[in-house]
């Protein structure tokens, strides 16, 4: 077997195995596409939402109401965590509809390696509908893989790459993953990452380096740190 060949094989087995949720999802795994799970979870998260917009209500009663969007199995203690159907969430709801919580309500919202998963023009809607939940002067922090430190790496001497991304058999494979691999739809920078939340209506954007923050506590999950890009802005 060829050495690409080896490696889709195994990029191919890396997404059957997915997060750990028990025997049933592991045989759902083995026997259907990454693609066709995903979009199995977009109908049935679709589905529920006339009952999950009736939970949002109680949620929303928490305060301060902190919003985590696209928790992906990494729940965080003290805030209200959407994603999809089967991924443990306290919500499950689609980002790419208007969320469930009134105008201003929200004190902060935090989304980590989510955006890179939609097209620029859909994350400009999803951005303003945080913008509209988030009460004035309320948070909202973001973090992304940051595929221009990857790419600079690419362009000089390929260090970082080569940490982050080992034994690839090309170092342009490498880079790809970052922007093509994980279901990700769009690439990201901290010029880009800013710009973006300007254009949403937050004011005071800025970069933050990892644990960085004027939230309370950091959400950022370690696992992020070393390839991730932050920004936080407040809603005016």
């Amino acid at each position: 077997m060829g050495e690409i060949r080896r490696y889709l094989d195994e990029r191919q087995a890396a997404k059957t195995r997915g997060l750990r949720r028990g025997p049933a999802a592991g045989l759902l795994r083995r026997v259907s596409s990454f693609e066709l799970r995903q979009s199995a979870k977009v109908h049935a998260t679709k589905a529920l939402a006339p009952l999950e917009r009736r939970r949002a209500r109680s949620l929303g009663e928490a305060r301060p109401l902190r919003l985590h969007l696209g928790s992906g199995g990494h729940e965080l203690p003290g805030w209200v965590n959407v994603d999809l159907v089967g991924m443990g969430s306290d919500l499950r709801w689609d980002l790419t509809s208007k969320l469930p919580f009134p105008d201003g309500s929200a004190d902060a919202v935090f989304l980590e390696h989510v955006l890179e998963h939609f097209p620029l023009e859909t994350v400009l809607e999803m951005l303003a509908e945080c913008r509209r939940v988030l009460a004035p002067g309320g948070i909202l922090r973001a973090g992304v893989p940051d595929f221009g430190r990857y790419a600079q790496s690419y362009a000089g001497d390929r260090a970082f790459l080569e940490e982050r991304r080992p034994g690839r058999p090309t170092p342009l494979l490498a880079l790809a993953e970052v922007a093509l691999g994980h279901g990700h739809r769009s690439v990201w920078d901290a010029e880009t990452l800013e710009r973006v939340l300007e254009e949403s209506g937050l004011v005071e954007v800025r970069r933050r380096a990892f644990g960085d923050t004027d939230l309370e506590e950091s959400p950022d999950n370690p696992k992020r740190e070393a390839e991730s890009v932050y920004a936080e802005g407040r809603a005016g």
